[in-house]
């Protein structure tokens, strides 16, 4: 299925590359119009601060004797270059090694006789007279200084690549099928798996893949290469049948999703790739790399209100979608998953993906979204002095398990709870990606709170964590209130003892915030006594403060409190309003109306909120 997916996705970008040709960064040109004329140089030409990739013939090849590639080789190949090594004064120089030159002359002959064999096929073009005109009077000799003997180097004739004619083009596809579709004859003739008909068998893949973090020069996608892979004795493709159109196709498009920005994205050693059955369809929206408002609002809409969402899905067609996930173990592609949807499946995946870990900005009454790497970093280590997380501690994997759980609908991975809680309670630290990740852990991996896990406050709930969570964001608000140039809150003293053992924090914090209380008392007694009231309210919502709370109970507390903050947040915005407006503040309103202090940390509590 995965290799007819990749074939038919090869047939639908039909042109885009030639056969056994791949995007190379080509780093020495070697032009030679100069050489038609006399006994004249060729141009040297230095390309490696381009950066630039071209098109240009490839194969894999390994051994003692690789095999050379037409007008695109290393310069070991193409120049008989014997490599740079380090001399006596730490320079490189060359190298004067026997057995280095041995091995960059023997490898040059061949790289000779098979340009020459494509000379001599075409002896009408001129590119071909220039080529072997050149074979026949250059003895290569000197090299640029900074030239060595794996860079890359490519021919060209009156500035136009040799390799790109296209008598070159075919003479190299036809050069490659023959080597890699084993004896000729019938015996090789078989069923192929891929397309069901009776083609020519390969017996090795002959386009190795590029471009996945970690791999090498020849990178199989099927390699059965060692007796515990054989199957009934028979190795490599002999127990995969798969022509040679099928085997060429599937691992070319494999690598144009590779190379395309737009079809692929790298998650630690993995790399994710995508396309649809219709390469003409947009699949920008679906990266998950940098989610959109408007089209995720339209995502939402149409998981919440199905009947408003159908104009929504109605634009979309049936398209398929399919999702590679790949590593490489010693050249070797593991498929870490693989999915194959329709598109309105799909969109109904990720718009339940984002409405799950939706947040809510209370200040500035909007919802948040994030992507999901953003997300992956959030589990990372909090480094206080640079203001940043550590990239290189997340946990390994974890983006693109996120990336699989959005696909399929799937919960996160099961350790991703603990260690979220165990890095908040370390660094102190808590933001909206780490919230919006709380919220999709505790809604995939358990029903029981599903009603908890809105992005906004639920005033009516009695889990205790939930409660405890409250409470805390209450405790500190009249802190706030009476005291708004506080260094250090009490959140920054006692959140994360608070969030596992409450009881022993809140009894404590209640008795001292009677002080707190009567000095909001003295400049406005209905705040105070509004905010001792919500208090009073929020205790008497638990039976008993809770001694110690569990790892969904402390996820809980963490939403409580952050929801308990953004509904006062939202309702010090509104009172700010209602002041500049000349009205007259209730005592609810006169309670929210934070310190001018605390209004600005609301403001900038969408990236901390701890």
């Amino acid at each position: 299925m995965l290799l007819q997916s990749l074939v038919q996705q090869a047939d639908s970008r039909q042109g885009d590359t030639p056969e056994y040709y791949l995007a190379r960064r080509v780093m020495w040109q070697i032009d030679l119009s100069g050489t038609a004329i006399g006994n004249a140089e060729p141009l040297v030409i230095d390309l490696r601060q381009e950066q630039r990739k071209i098109t240009a013939p490839y194969t894999g090849r390994s051994g003692s004797k690789p095999a050379p590639i037409l007008f695109a080789d290393t310069a070991q190949f193409a120049l008989a270059h014997h490599g740079l090594v380090k001399g006596p004064d730490g320079e490189k120089v060359l190298s004067v090694n026997s057995a280095a030159v041995t091995k960059a002359r023997t490898r040059h002959a061949a790289y000779r006789d098979l340009v020459t064999s494509w000379c001599n096929d075409h002896p009408h073009l001129p590119q071909a007279q220039t080529v072997a005109a050149w074979l026949n009077s250059h003895a290569p000799t000197a090299w640029p200084l900074e030239m060595d003997k794996d860079h890359l180097v490519a021919i060209s004739v009156d500035g136009e690549w040799v390799h790109d004619l296209p008598e070159a083009r075919s003479w190299w596809a036809d050069k490659v099928k023959k080597a890699k579709s084993g004896k000729a004859g019938k015996a090789n003739q078989g069923l192929c798996l891929v397309c069901g008909h009776v083609m020519p068998l390969l017996s090795t893949l002959p386009v190795p893949i590029k471009g996945i973090p970690n791999s090498g020069m020849n990178t199989q996608l099927v390699c059965l290469n060692q007796p515990a892979h054989f199957r009934a004795g028979t190795k490599q493709l002999g127990a995969t049948p798969i022509c040679v159109d099928c085997g060429t196709k599937s691992a070319t498009a494999l690598n144009m999703l590779l190379a395309d920005p737009e079809h692929r994205a790298f998650a630690d050693d993995c790399a994710i790739v995508w396309w649809t059955r219709d390469p003409g369809t947009d699949t920008a929206m679906w990266t998950l790399r940098d989610p959109r408002p408007e089209e995720v609002a339209q995502l939402v809409a149409g998981v919440r209100y199905p009947r408003r969402g159908r104009d929504a899905l109605a634009v979309l067609d049936e398209d398929a979608f399919h999702a590679l996930t790949l590593r490489v173990n010693t050249n070797r592609v593991i498929v870490a998953d693989w999915i194959t949807i329709p598109v309105p499946e799909l969109k109904r995946r990720l718009g339940t993906w984002f409405a799950d870990q939706q947040t809510w900005d209370g200040w500035n009454n909007t919802y948040t979204y994030w992507s999901v790497w953003r997300l992956a970093l959030a589990c990372a280590r909090w480094d206080k002095r640079k203001n940043k997380y550590v990239d290189t501690t997340v946990p390994k994997h974890l983006q693109a398990d996120l990336t699989k759980a959005a696909l399929h609908g799937a919960a996160p991975p099961a350790h991703l709870l603990p260690v979220l809680l165990q890095r908040i309670r370390a660094d102190h630290h808590l933001d909206r990606p780490r919230l919006a990740l709380l919220r999709l852990a505790l809604i995939r991996t358990t029903t029981r709170h599903k009603e908890l896990c809105v992005p906004q406050l639920n005033p009516q709930s009695t889990e205790p964590g939930y409660v405890c969570g409250r409470i805390m964001a209450m405790l500190e608000a009249i802190q706030r209130k009476a005291m708004p140039k506080v260094n250090t809150t009490i959140t920054d003293k006692y959140l994360s003892t608070a969030v596992v053992s409450p009881r022993a924090v809140l009894t404590r914090l209640r008795i001292g915030a009677r002080p707190h209380l009567r000095t909001i008392a003295r400049t406005s007694g209905p705040a105070a006594k509004a905010m001792d009231s919500r208090l009073r309210d929020a205790f008497d919502l638990l039976d008993t403060i809770p001694a110690h709370l569990s790892t969904e109970q402390q996820a809980l507390f963490i939403l409580g409190y952050d929801h308990q903050r953004a509904h006062s947040a939202r309702a010090a915005a509104e009172a700010i309003k209602a002041r500049e407006a000349g009205k007259e503040l209730a005592a609810e309103q006169q309670a929210d109306a934070l310190p001018e202090a605390s209004a600005e940390d609301a403001d900038a509590s969408d990236n901390t909120r701890w």
